[in-house]
């Protein structure tokens, strides 16, 4: 059974209301294949480009591989949203299941150079001081989960179609009912007779 313990992050501002999740991945990289770690995460960071910073938590295992560190965690948090149907403010919980593989800058032993930052253009790694940053992955995963059209509730009316009130709130009169349009004419001439009648 893998040892659990409380992660152990480094949080780092950098401007524009981003957190960096530092881990000290040195002693892991200097084990054997196979080795791993386990974390329980309870941190703030951002989950969204250019957001205030919120709650995540889940868990986190880090295993050693012959290239590098593979980070397997399920973490959940939040979205800040606009419904897709009535428009207002809400926040859409997420979860997420990462699965990446971290390489190294350098090797841990000696200080030699293992990959240039070209190298590393299009790969997660793990820098010259052995600090794994996890929070870009974070980011990238909660926007690749990010709900096309959120809604505040699943019975959420939404907007009037005609006059824009908020259904949820307040009734209106409007006549939206969807009509076949190849029926447009005769539709047209009945609402004519009718205001005829009246």
């Amino acid at each position: 059974m893998l040892p659990r313990n409380t992660a152990k992050v480094r949080s780092c501002g950098l401007g524009l209301g981003i957190v960096a999740m530092y881990f000290n991945v040195a002693q892991l990289l200097k084990e054997a294949c196979g080795a791993s770690r386990t974390y329980e995460i309870n941190d703030f960071a951002s989950v969204q480009q250019d957001a205030p910073l919120v709650a995540v938590s889940g868990a986190l295992t880090m295993m050693r591989t012959d290239a590098g560190i593979w980070v397997s965690a399920r973490l959940s948090s939040y979205l800040d949203c606009v419904c897709s149907r009535c428009l207002a403010d809400m926040e859409q919980p997420v979860t997420v299941t990462i699965e990446e593989e971290y390489l190294p800058e350098v090797d841990v032993q000696t200080g030699a150079r293992l990959h240039t930052p070209d190298d590393l253009s299009e790969q997660f790694y793990i820098d010259h001081a052995h600090m794994l940053d996890l929070s870009e992955a974070v980011r990238q995963y909660f926007a690749l989960n990010a709900p096309l059209k959120p809604v505040c509730h699943p019975d959420c009316k939404g907007l009037c179609f005609t006059c824009g009130v908020d259904l949820n709130e307040t009734r209106c009169d409007c006549d939206n009912a969807i009509r076949d349009p190849r029926w447009g004419a005769l539709i047209q001439l009945a609402a004519a007779q009718e205001r005829n009648y009246n």
